[in-house]
């Protein structure tokens, strides 16, 4: 790497030129180019696995080019989000927020009740709302996603620097979503040059002022975001026209066999909760962060103890069951945060058998050829891009590394099925592959779903019904014999 000293030192950017990455026989960047300005967000959009992260991720030195250069101009000060948020779970909201900036001390000592009051100030100027004492994983997604980027931002000069997001909003609603934008707003006029990384178009289209595509490491396209709307971008993105996900028909009642049934169900945070849902249907919840939407789901699959309420599933009491004795009637559960879905030390053919190891025993122990048959299905039904079975699921994108978790309990033949934000990181094509499987299984298998997500186009075109929750109480039911659409859906959401 280079840096010319001719540039004011309070005004960043970068000239990225010529880029190549290989991971073995990978070639995850083919020649990328790519420039940052000052005041300036420049979007990078592509497919899971088209080499976003990668880019990212050399730009912060944790991979070394293989061919290329980065040239910086002015000061040499760049922070990053990336989508593990590099935050300590067991620590304060206190202590993650000063790992990077360090401690203010007294004769020697940490002073915390000045270190918590600095917190907060820079929490509130951010408009993060959460107790700075709390460990953080004891926080909600979105609200650790908001600690990281405070913290991030924090570490920039008043003027200048270079910020980089890594699908900052994935984890997030709209409402906090939104509040993101804002903080990026100011730092563009800050001087920040601000690398954007993202799958919700609409939030490109808001918020950048470049944008560039890349598809299998390649750059297919670079220019200013007037010259793109939604279709080109995906058409950019996907290489190719999609069409927009069907509306689907509602099964009738007749059709629906009762397979899970929740009634007065209370928790933490959910309040009163009763619904059933169908075999072969699949059935939607939406809500804020906080509406209590997750609780619900890690309550049904055992992960949580109810307070009160019940929960039958497959005409069994199996309220405040173990997960393990879940798994055991046929459900499944893919959880929203990808960490606790797949083991990424391990490989893709390891993580692919998991859930269901004794399918793939031989006599005396696992079968190899088993296990590879087994891991080839997954990868290839589910679309998972990889360099082979063999590769650690730590080098796969984010997006691939939720298809494999979702592919690993689908393995399984399960009876029913509970994701939660299935769609956070995945592109846009991706997703509709995903959900059309979802809905085929659905039906071929008389597999009850229950969908927890944030993405109302998601649940408007692919449920049978959708109940909104707020406050931990569900406050609204769309059954199907009206119309679910995503502005429906938003006005149910946003009005409680």
């Amino acid at each position: 790497m280079s840096q010319s000293p001719a540039q004011d030192e309070y005004v960043s950017s970068i000239d990225v030129r010529g880029l190549h990455k290989y991971f073995g026989a990978t070639h995850a960047l083919r020649g990328v180019d790519i420039r940052l300005r000052a005041g300036r967000v420049h979007a990078l959009l592509g497919a899971n696995g088209c080499g976003k992260s990668t880019l990212a991720k050399t730009l912060a030195g944790y991979h070394q080019p293989d061919a290329g250069e980065i040239v910086w101009h002015g000061a040499r000060s760049v922070a990053f989000v990336h989508q593990d948020l590099a935050l300590v779970p067991t620590l304060s909201v206190t202590e993650n927020l000063t790992l990077t900036r360090g401690y203010q001390l007294l004769g020697g000592c940490i002073v915390w009740r000045r270190e918590d009051a600095r917190a907060r100030r820079l929490l509130e100027e951010y408009g993060v709302d959460c107790d700075v004492r709390e460990p953080v994983g004891s926080l909600g997604p979105a609200v650790q996603t908001m600690v990281a980027i405070t913290r991030a931002v924090a570490s920039l000069p008043k003027a200048g620097g270079v910020l980089v997001l890594d699908e900052p909003t994935a984890r997030l609603p709209v409402s906090e979503a939104d509040r993101l934008l804002d903080m990026v707003r100011g730092l563009k006029q800050r001087g920040v040059a601000i690398l954007y990384i993202s799958h919700r178009l609409d939030e490109v289209l808001q918020i950048a002022d470049e944008v560039t595509v890349l598809r299998d490491g390649q750059l297919v396209h670079n220019s200013p975001i007037e010259e793109l709307d939604r279709a080109k971008l995906v058409r950019l993105i996907v290489g190719h026209d999609i069409e927009e996900a069907p509306r689907l028909p509602s099964r009738t009642d007749a059709e629906q066999a009762a397979l899970l049934r929740i009634s007065k169900l209370h928790g933490v945070r959910i309040r009163d909760v009763s619904l059933s849902i169908g075999r072969g249907e699949v059935v939607g919840v939406a809500g804020l962060v906080g509406s209590g939407r997750s609780e619900l789901g890690r309550v049904i699959f055992g992960l949580q103890k109810a307070v009160s309420g019940t929960v039958a599933f497959n005409g069994r009491d199996v309220t405040n069951k173990s997960a393990v004795e879940a798994v055991s009637l046929g459900m499944a559960y893919v959880p929203q945060e990808r960490r606790n879905g797949v083991f990424l030390r391990l490989s893709v053919g390891e993580n692919a058998v998991l859930a269901d190891i004794a399918s793939v025993m031989g006599r005396f122990a696992l079968s190899r050829l088993r296990v590879r048959a087994a891991s080839e299905e997954v990868v290839r039904d589910y679309r998972v891009k990889a360099s082979g079975i063999d590769a650690a699921v730590e080098t796969l994108s984010g997006g691939n590394q939720q298809k494999l978790s979702l592919g690993k309990w689908l393995r399984r033949n399960p009876v029913m099925v509970i994701l939660d934000e299935p769609t956070q990181g995945i592109d846009v094509g991706a997703r509709t592959e995903i959900f059309t499987i979802i809905r085929e299984l659905a039906s071929r298998r008389d597999m009850g779903v229950l969908v927890f997500d944030s993405d109302l186009d998601i649940l408007a075109s692919y449920c049978d019904r959708v109940f909104v929750m707020a406050r931990g109480r569900i406050v609204h039911e769309f059954d199907g014999k009206e119309a679910i659409t995503a502005a429906a859906l938003s006005h149910a959401v946003y009005g409680h």
